[in-house]
């Protein structure tokens, strides 16, 4: 088989990129807003600047020994899993949008536009890791994350993908992975969830991420880390100044996993965007967005060795329109070639101003053609031989021949929603197609929990809301 593949930079532009975010960790360094953390660090050679701390090359060199290359996440059976990992490709739905956008209107995210998506994404087979694409926004905030972890494991029995705002919510979520699994041991063998750190650009350290982080490394959970900075804003305007800031952000949260657990898992997140300089807004779908990608990439897996996610396949689009499919397309594809792992949530539109089923379902069909392009031809002879060019010449037709029956699945890629055929009068388009795919879906079965598990969950969730409850009045 002949894979496509793509590169923008030689190993020595890579080389030099990574020691100019060495350069940056040494003579800047990060923030770190916790007396735990920035203790630690100092420990291990970490030197203090002010509020900063400068760590040195041979410290981050050490932790990209130390840290895992790969880990596999489960569904709630802990029967297989997806594998994080280089050369692996792994698409995941929203973890939720505060808004959903439907028949052309914005309007707030509640529960049954979550158990939706739920719905739908559980039924796509390019989906592999399922989020909720709409935020409750009807559920109190200090339940919303148990309630959305609660319905996911109770819906899907694909892996899940949830934000995390607090630790207590981390906590409150694998404590259930545990309910579903045959007990702690388990759960931390077979993670169902892990952590996402995103640093505050630039060069800073969330207080409540590292909260979480440290949770998820005490129980030897995988972490994901991507900082968001932004060319012109957070980051410099200069696209190549923005990877390496970038990089440096990644590069000092793998740091701080590996000094709280040498061995953590990581995945590397490079998701930096840019500017618009009229509006000041930021943008997913820009031509920059594809090459920050692609470099992105091609540091995270092919210079260190790390599954990567990358912030491609977006848009800056509010509709379903022809900006949205080349953004999205263009981006993805490039993102895909170069060898990223993982990529930007599927169903968002516009720049993660909502989400909508839709859109969720106009993404699965363009993953499901770029997977096409990116699988390449194979050159196999057999496919080729004389003898089925001779037996078509003969014919007249390739069209009725064995070799054509047995191989057209295999060679053709055949859209589920997007239009091929005639000209037909009144034809409505992929929008329409994809309104009714969505309506069948939905009617769809779903392997719903047995009773017990189902109880165990809804009473671990009873006591968390009593405990909230309890708290708040206090």
């Amino acid at each position: 088989m002949s894979h496509i593949a793509l590169t923008l930079l030689s190993q020595d532009e890579r080389k030099r990129l990574h020691e100019k975010s060495l350069d940056l960790l040494a003579h800047i360094g990060v923030s770190i807003p916790d007396e735990e953390v920035f203790s630690l660090l100092g420990d291990h050679g970490a030197q203090p600047k002010g509020e900063r701390l400068l760590l040195s090359p041979e410290l981050v060199e050490e932790s990209l020994e130390k840290a895992g290359k790969s880990f596999t996440l489960y569904g709630r059976e802990g029967k297989e899993g997806i594998h994080f990992a280089t050369g692996n490709t792994i698409f995941c739905s929203s973890p939720g949008q505060f808004a959903r956008f439907e028949n052309g209107r914005r309007r707030e995210a509640r529960s049954q536009d979550f158990l939706q998506a739920i719905h739908v994404a559980h039924h796509l087979p390019h989906i592999d890791l399922v989020g909720g694409l709409a935020m409750p926004l009807d559920i109190p905030p200090s339940q919303r994350e148990a309630y959305m972890a609660k319905e996911l494991f109770s819906r899907t029995t694909k892996p899940i993908f949830l934000w995390f705002s607090e630790r207590r919510s981390f906590q409150a979520v694998f404590e259930m992975s545990v309910l579903l699994a045959s007990g702690e041991k388990e759960a931390r063998e077979k993670p169902r969830l892990f952590a996402f750190l995103e640093p505050i650009s630039p060069l800073r350290f969330p207080k409540k991420g590292l909260e979480i982080l440290k949770e998820a490394t005490s129980l030897g959970l995988p972490v994901m880390i991507g900082p968001m900075a932004q060319s012109g804003m957070s980051a410099p305007i200069a696209l190549a100044g923005t990877l390496a800031q970038e990089n440096a952000e990644i590069l000092a949260g793998i740091v701080v996993t590996q000094l709280l657990r040498p061995g953590t898992p990581i995945c590397y997140g490079g998701i930096p965007h840019v500017t618009d300089p009229r509006t000041g807004s930021i943008s997913f779908g820009s031509p920059e967005q594809a090459l920050l990608g692609v470099v992105m990439a091609e540091m995270g897996t092919s210079f260190y060795g790390f599954p990567s996610y990358i912030n491609v396949g977006l848009t800056d689009s509010l509709s379903f329109d022809t900006q949205n499919g080349w953004e999205k397309g263009i981006t993805l594809i490039l993102g895909m070639l170069a060898g990223a792992t993982t990529f930007g949530h599927m169903g968002i539109v516009g720049c993660d101003q909502g989400g909508s089923l839709e859109q969720l379902l106009l993404d699965h069909e363009l993953i499901s053609f770029c997977k096409r392009i990116v699988r390449g031809i194979n050159f196999h002879l057999e496919t080729a031989s004389e003898t089925s060019i001779c037996e078509g010449i003969a014919q007249g037709t390739f069209f009725g021949l064995e070799e054509t029956a047995r191989l057209f699945r295999e060679e053709l890629w055949l859209p589920q929603v997007s239009f091929r055929g005639p000209f037909r009068e009144g034809n409505q388009g992929i929008v329409s197609q994809v309104k009714e795919e969505k309506e069948c879906l939905l009617s769809l079965p779903l392997p719903l929990l047995e009773e017990k598990e189902s109880s165990q969950l809804e009473e671990y969730f009873q006591e968390m809301e009593r405990e909230s409850t309890s708290g708040e009045e206090g």
